[in-house]
């Protein structure tokens, strides 16, 4: 038996315990532990080597987790293939679109692309990679299109909008903002460009969104909700309680951001959008919330729950994330750091999602990564967004 004198014993116990609660505090799971007086007492090897335990212990579940996701997706990809959703008697149509190389994003990561038709109004007709695509569903339903309408810049939302103001007649209707990051529109990251295909600059003639939109049949409201980038609108029509949202709510748990994303504005966005009577939530990427029962089920794409429970859900997401970042950045922690903390073991989002997070990373080259989820909350006012398409962040610095 090996004996311990007191102060040696005591010195361990106070070495366990600081350990302990540098690991539960930075992971997280807890907020009993005082981060200050954590970092004065002890280094970042406990985190670490806790962090790291628990990254191998959970790593069975991740395999699984990232397995299982990859079947839902392809699954989802199988079923939307081609097809098209019509819904409150022909009101609003969701165009699934698709092109060889785009095919790669649904399919890997499970954003589905998409056109939305809503009384009369065409918005975020796709990139030009997916002009086929929507060509083959124009000749199937031949819509009588009025307006063409983008919610934000990015390139699969807005490449085809002059082609399509071109086949149809109908004008084009943009924000004043995303009308300057189209006149001309900046060159693509090479990845981006290469799967998404480089957007042509937008040429006159289009008009700037005002407060209101006509419909074929009444008035929809244009709702400034920057966040996921600066010039993003929604649409809401308060008449059949249906919001638009484009990119403006992305799911409740959404991890990967690019350098675009202010999650800050983003946060007052959903706030803004809770003050709202909404009982259809249309995403930009193919999923649908609602409990309305005369929206007719659709396995990967109609997801049964109150609109408004998802955003209050990713207005709490928010929330504990700023919670743990600006008490990261406040103890002067690296940005690795922080992120980890975002990310405790302990929460089932952290590695359910961890396969699809860093498989997005990797193929993005870092543009969408979860480092880019801590940034997102300390971007500068300063900042020219969209920054993506002029530098890449990097460091942390």
């Amino acid at each position: 038996m090996v004996s311990v004198s007191p102060d040696r014993a005591v010195a361990l116990r106070v070495r366990c315990q600081k350990q302990y609660s540098l690991s539960k505090c930075r992971g997280g799971a807890c907020s009993v532990a005082k981060p200050e007086q954590v970092r004065r007492q002890a280094n970042l090897g406990a985190f670490w080597s806790c962090y790291t335990v628990g990254f191998f212990l959970r790593l069975p579940l991740v395999a699984w987790a990232g397995i299982k996701a990859a079947v839902q997706r392809t699954n989802v990809f199988a079923r939307t293939y081609h097809k098209r959703l019509d819904l409150l008697d022909g009101k609003l149509t969701v165009l699934f679109l698709d092109g060889m190389v785009p095919n790669v994003v649904p399919l890997l990561f499970g954003e589905l692309f998409t056109t939305v038709l809503y009384d009369g109004i065409a918005i975020d007709p796709g990139s030009p990679k997916m002009r086929r695509s929507l060509t083959r569903h124009l000749r199937q339903i031949k819509p009588g299109i009025t307006k063409v309408v983008a919610t934000h810049a990015h390139e699969e939302h807005v490449g085809n909008l002059k082609w399509l103001s071109d086949l149809t007649g109908a004008p084009i209707f943009v924000s004043e903002m995303t009308a300057l990051f189209l006149t001309p529109f900046k060159k693509l990251p090479w990845v981006r460009a290469a799967i998404i295909g480089q957007p042509p600059n937008l040429k006159p003639p289009f008009h700037s969104l005002g407060a209101t939109l006509e419909g074929n049949s009444g008035q929809l409201q244009v709702i400034a909700t920057p966040g996921h980038c600066d010039d993003h609108i929604v649409l809401y029509d308060p008449e059949e309680k249906v919001l638009l949202a484009g990119d403006a709510f992305m799911g409740s748990y959404f991890a990967t951001p690019n350098p675009d994303v202010d999650s800050l504005k983003w946060l007052v966005s959903l706030e803004r959008l809770m003050e709202l009577d909404i009982e259809i939530l249309v995403e930009g990427h193919g999923h649908i919330h609602t409990l309305r029962p005369d929206v007719p089920d659709f396995p990967g794409v109609v997801i049964r729950e109150d609109p408004k429970a998802a955003l209050s859900q990713k207005l709490d997401y928010f929330r504990w994330l700023r919670k743990q970042i600006e008490a990261g950045f406040q103890e002067q922690l690296p940005v690795r750091v922080i992120e980890a903390t975002c990310f405790p073991w302990g929460q089932s989002n952290s590695w359910e999602s961890c396969a699809t997070d860093e498989c997005i990373r990797l193929l993005s080259l870092g543009h969408f990564s979860r480092s880019e989820l801590v940034r997102s909350f300390v971007r500068p006012d300063s900042d020219a967004l969209p920054t993506v398409y002029e530098i890449r962040m990097s460091g942390g610095k």
